[in-house]
């Protein structure tokens, strides 16, 4: 029986996504085989589909890098059981072969939309606040914070005992962060401790202007755009700050701390302390229409695809 997936049939617009069937595979040693029940959208898959990755090429790509379901073939101890997996592609599928290194379980008590939307954007989260060292009763000023990742940086830096700020200038996404417990928001001349940014583009550098002395800044992503090649000199000119900026990717992580990390923050959802934030859920053959949602900039927290 063929298998389901999306592809990429030519780098550019979401109509480049297209629904064709691939042949099924068998996991190998130390594999789970996945049926797919959720998969996030991010905008990885967007670069992928635009080809802004060197040495890709299109055909036959399936995108998707995080995928929650049921293990039905593989190593033993997995099977029948729910897991969340971080992968390097095909997640727009009905299955998918995961190493055993990058899952974890999820609890009975959330859903698998809700377990693929904390996913990689609470990762992200969770080690850009540990690179940035948040502690307790600091500013912390969450750039994108309406986005994926933004809506879980607010939520874990409160956790963490922090005074949270949120960069947004959309009375809608204003409104539903206060939902999730942010209070404060951005006035364009505070000063913080920490900024955690997602966003990035041109306009980094006036950020980096509202650090106090011994400010952390960490860059996780780049919805906005890449910064100006010249972008860090601030930081060079404020020498007498002692500023500091940092990048965070996933990759630079193990699969043990990501997976470790993966399992305490699903007991945070299943314990409330954190919500899971879903913008819209689409079914897989849409997956042209969840490109255009999360491209339109109107998205509040997670898209993710149901097979």
């Amino acid at each position: 029986m063929s298998v389901k997936v999306i592809s990429i049939k030519a780098f550019g617009s979401p109509e480049e996504l297209s629904v064709t069937t691939v042949e099924p595979v068998r996991a190998g040693a130390g594999q789970v085989l996945i049926a797919v029940e959720a998969c996030g959208v991010g905008l990885v898959d967007v670069f992928f589909r635009k080809g802004l990755f060197p040495g890709l090429s299109p055909i036959g790509f399936v995108p998707g890098v995080e995928v929650s379901g049921t293990v039905i073939d593989g190593a033993a101890e997995w099977i029948g059981k729910r897991v969340f997996a971080k992968v390097d592609k095909g997640g727009y599928a009905e299955q998918l072969i995961a190493d055993v290194t990058s899952i974890a379980e999820i609890p009975a008590a959330l859903s698998s939309e809700a377990a693929v939307a904390l996913g990689i954007n609470a990762l992200v989260a969770h080690f850009s606040l540990l690179q940035g060292r948040c502690g307790k009763e600091e500013q912390v000023l969450v750039r994108g914070a309406g986005g994926g990742i933004g809506t879980m940086t607010a939520q874990l830096a409160k956790l963490r005992g922090a005074q949270v700020t949120a960069s947004t200038t959309s009375p809608e996404k204003r409104s539903m962060l206060s939902a999730l417990g942010v209070r404060q928001f951005d006035n364009g001349y505070e000063e913080y401790d920490v900024i955690i940014d997602s966003v990035a583009g041109n306009d980094v550098t006036s950020f980096f202007n509202r650090l106090k002395p011994n400010g952390r800044y960490v860059l996780n992503g780049v919805a906005g755009g890449f910064p100006l090649p010249d972008f860090a000199m601030p930081l060079v000119t404020s020498l007498q700050k002692s500023l500091a900026i940092s990048f965070l990717s996933l990759n630079s992580v193990a699969d043990s701390q990501l997976m470790t990390a993966m399992t305490d923050i699903f007991t945070l959802a299943v314990q409330g302390k954190i919500t899971s934030v879903i913008d819209k859920v689409y079914l897989l053959e849409e997956a042209v229409s969840a490109h255009k949602r999360l491209e339109s900039g109107k998205v509040f927290g997670k898209v993710v695809l149901k097979v």
